[in-house]
């Protein structure tokens, strides 16, 4: 719990640095900069990418983590998907009550041949949702891979791709126009700040209860 302590700090200070305006300059020049080493290949692929920080696929992966590791187990196995939800939940409120204007239709992406995404859910763009669900859902199957050997003894393989996920989800929000890079660091500090609290939860839970953890085969 300290760890996610110190991961809320940083996340306030951040907080009050957007409210200051603090960040107005290097989130254009970063923005301009991404977009102006681009190109349709890149808005297709990085739209896509941009799914996995999505509302809809993150809700399910935490409900079939929930299933197949938890079952039996009911507040654990709702746990995951509670989180993703709270999370949701806490971005709908800082987009609401933190000022950070979003980018303008001039710096928007997003390729017209995709499917529209959700992501406007407010008058602000503090902070990302998708780099925020993205950062709890990867990192907790980043967490259960190595601590509950989720897919087995090789587990630890999938660490490095896992890290990338959560990267390039920041990096296609940026660059698609959805959000400034303060928004990006705004929602990975709240989302570790969850994922190291539900962590530390299922931690306790593993050591007290080591009957618990998944059996292998």
């Amino acid at each position: 719990m300290i760890t996610a302590g110190v991961f809320f700090a940083a996340f306030l200070l951040v907080v009050v640095l957007v409210t200051v305006g603090a960040f107005g300059p290097p989130n254009l020049r970063l923005t301009h900069y991404l977009q102006g080493r681009g190109s349709f290949g890149q808005d297709l692929g990085l739209g896509i990418f941009a799914y996995l920080g999505s509302i809809e696929l993150t809700l399910v992966i935490a409900a079939l983590l929930g299933v197949a590791l938890f079952r039996g187990l009911r507040l654990l196995a709702i746990l995951p998907l509670a989180v993703i939800l709270v999370a949701t939940g806490l971005e709908l409120l800082g987009k609401l009550v933190i000022p950070s204007v979003p980018p303008g239709k001039a710096l928007q992406r997003f390729p017209d041949i995709l499917p529209k995404l959700g992501h406007d859910v407010g008058n602000y763009s503090f902070p990302s949702g998708h780099v925020l669900r993205a950062t709890i859902a990867y990192g907790l199957v980043l967490y259960l891979a190595e601590r509950w050997e989720l897919f087995g003894r090789d587990s630890s393989r999938l660490s490095p791709i896992l890290v990338l996920v959560i990267f390039f989800v920041g990096y296609a929000v940026v660059y698609l126009g959805w959000h400034w890079f303060s928004d990006v660091i705004g929602g990975l500090l709240l989302g570790l700040t969850l994922l190291f609290g539900l962590i530390a939860y299922l931690e306790r839970k593993r050591l007290v209860n080591p009957g618990h953890a998944p059996v292998e085969d």
